[in-house]
Formats: structure tokens, C-alpha cells, sequence
């Protein structure tokens, strides 16, 4: 087999495991899978990892 063969398998394996786990953390029932496979997905994808928003110092709003 070709390299390029063997590259585009892998591409597509990827691309359908990431896409199954995708969608398993959008639309599962269960709210462990659903972290389960956004945890996962983290893995897989590393370019993109979430980052919980955290407001700046300046807009804090103090109660008390």
C-alpha cells in the first residue's frame, strides 16, 4: 500500500471517531457519557481545548 493510501485511511477513521464522539457529547441521555466523550474529544482534538470563561478582575461584581 501507498503512504498516501494508508494517510486518507487513517483521515477517515479519525474523522468518524472524532464525529461519533461529537455527537455522542451533544445528544446522549446520559449526562456521563455525554462527559465522558467531551473528555475525550479534549484528547483527540488538543488545538481546541475548552477553557472554562472567568470574568476579568474589573468586572467582579462585590456583593455585601
Amino acid at each position: 500500500m501507498t503512504v498516501g493510501l494508508l494517510s486518507t485511511i487513517a483521515g477517515v477513521f479519525y474523522g468518524g471517531t472524532v464525529s461519533v464522539l461529537a455527537l455522542t457529547a451533544t445528544f446522549s441521555s446520559r449526562s456521563t457519557l455525554r462527559r465522558e466523550a467531551r473528555s475525550t474529544l479534549a484528547v483527540l482534538v488538543s488545538g481546541r481545548a475548552v477553557t472554562s470563561e472567568r470574568p476579568s478582575n474589573g468586572n467582579v461584581s462585590r456583593n455585601g
